[in-house]
Formats: C-alpha cells, sequence, structure tokens
C-alpha cells in the first residue's frame, strides 16, 4: 500500500490506513463503517477500500454484524516494541502475586507522549477492571506512574509538556521528592490511590510498575493496604520484573550469571 491515495489527495496511502488504525482507541473496541469513516476523517469509500486491505492482512478483523475491531496481526507486532512485551514475556504471575498479597489494581506503565502507557494489567481475582486493562492511558503529570516515569525523562523533555510555569514547578518539586525516597504516590477526593516505583531493565526506556485501589473497591478496603508494607514488596516486584525483561533473560542467559561476569566472577 505504497504511493498516494487520489481518492483523498495530500496523504499517502499509509497514513490514510494508519488513521483507520488509529481511530480505535479504548472507548471504540468495536466500530461499524461509519464511525471509522467519521473518526479518521476519510471519505466513506477509502475507508471502506482500506478496511478491505487491512482486514486481507489480519490487521482488523469484522464480525458477522459488520463491526470492526483491531486485528491480531497488530497484537502481534505490538508486542515486539521493547517497551511493550511485558505481556509475552511471562510476567503476569508475577504481578498476580503481588495483586494478591495487596488486595489492589496492579499495572506496568511506560511513556507514551503526554501519557503513560498501560501495557499490564492485573487484579487480585487474575482479571482487568472493566473500561481499563492494557492500553488504556492516564496523564503523565497526575499519576504516580508518570511522576516515576518523568523522573527518567530529562529536564528537557519534561520543559516541553504543555505547562505553565507555576504547574511545571510544582511537578518538578514532586518528581524530585518521589526520585529521592524512590517511588511516587497519587490520590484523589474520592479516596483512591496510587503508588507507584521504576523498574529499571537493562536496555529498556523508563517502566513504572503501579499499585492503585481498583475502581470498585470500598472506602473501607482502600484504608485496608500499609504503604510501609507494600513498598518493599513493590520493589522486591519491580526487580524481579526487570531482571525477566532483561535482553539476557530474552536469549536464554541467566541474568545472575550475566552479573557475576560483569563483577569479575567466572
Amino acid at each position: 500500500m505504497a504511493g498516494t491515495d487520489p481518492a483523498s489527495p495530500g496523504k499517502s496511502v499509509t497514513e490514510r490506513a494508519f488513521a483507520v488504525l488509529m481511530s480505535f482507541d479504548m472507548d471504540h473496541r468495536q466500530m461499524t463503517l461509519s464511525q471509522i469513516s467519521r473518526r479518521s476523517g476519510l471519505p466513506v469509500a477509502t475507508t471502506f477500500r482500506l478496511l478491505n486491505h487491512l482486514e486481507a492482512i489480519a490487521a482488523v478483523e469484522r464480525d458477522p454484524a459488520g463491526r470492526y475491531a483491531i486485528g491480531p496481526k497488530i497484537w502481534e507486532l505490538g508486542i515486539l516494541a521493547p517497551t511493550h512485551d511485558v505481556i509475552g514475556m511471562g510476567t503476569r504471575p508475577l504481578l498476580l502475586r503481588l495483586a494478591t498479597k495487596s488486595g489492589m489494581m496492579v499495572r506496568v506503565f511506560v511513556c507514551n507522549g503526554e501519557q503513560a502507557l498501560c501495557v499490564e494489567e492485573v487484579l487480585a481475582n487474575g482479571a482487568s477492571a472493566p473500561g481499563s486493562g492494557p492500553g488504556m492511558t492516564l496523564p503523565l503529570v497526575d499519576s504516580a506512574a508518570g511522576h516515576v516515569l518523568m523522573g527518567g525523562m530529562t529536564p528537557a523533555a519534561r520543559s516541553a509538556l504543555p505547562l505553565t510555569r507555576t504547574a511545571f514547578a510544582r511537578m518538578e518539586e514532586s518528581i524530585t521528592a518521589a526520585t529521592e525516597r524512590g517511588w511516587a504516590q497519587q490520590s484523589d477526593a474520592a479516596g483512591h490511590v496510587e503508588y507507584a516505583v521504576p523498574i529499571r531493565a537493562e536496555g529498556r526506556p523508563p517502566m513504572a510498575l503501579s499499585l492503585s485501589t481498583p475502581p470498585a473497591a470500598s472506602a473501607a478496603r482502600r484504608a485496608g493496604v500499609s504503604i510501609e508494607t507494600m513498598i518493599p514488596e513493590m520493589r522486591g516486584a519491580a526487580r524481579s520484573l526487570a531482571a525477566i525483561l532483561a535482553p539476557a533473560h530474552r536469549t536464554g542467559e541467566d541474568p545472575q550469571a550475566t552479573t557475576g561476569r560483569k563483577n569479575g566472577d567466572e
């Protein structure tokens, strides 16, 4: 699908195909042709032609009612990205143990522009929260995971965020404090709370492990978690995740053996 689409001058066919794919999001997982056309800004005829091409290579799929959804080929490609392959790396049992022990929701986040992008989510029952899960995003500036991720960014990258001078100064203070103590915290008026620690995996951009109140949790359940107990648990889980996600582990080499050789042990 190279070249330009004469039906929609100014953009290449590739750009139009991505416009179709990018019209899907967490609130629009399944859509009709007309919905995709409207959200992508493309004519119906162009959208239909692109969807046929994308369906042929499993980039989208269509159900018996004629609604389209993202296809398995996009998922296969997506998990190859260095910061997005957490799901395929056997990390879920580790996250499930943390969720069971804390009774809270466990997520792994990576940075995606001005958002913290969730790449894995586990509740104590092994499920994901309704309307949540991998693919959901939180603002970097308003989430504990976001503050941990921004701690791994350069000051120049943080200054590029669309913030007023006052908001930027307040954010810098919060990030500095979180970096010094090794974890970040955010809460809201409804009583929901989120904690996050960094995942420092060799060869990977900044990642964050987040522990937060499940959306439907009661006030009593929210108050039952001791952060003094859970932060060490989170740090231990983050270290284990980093070892799993390290390149040495992915090539089948023992991470501890690699560490030993770096320290001069043969």
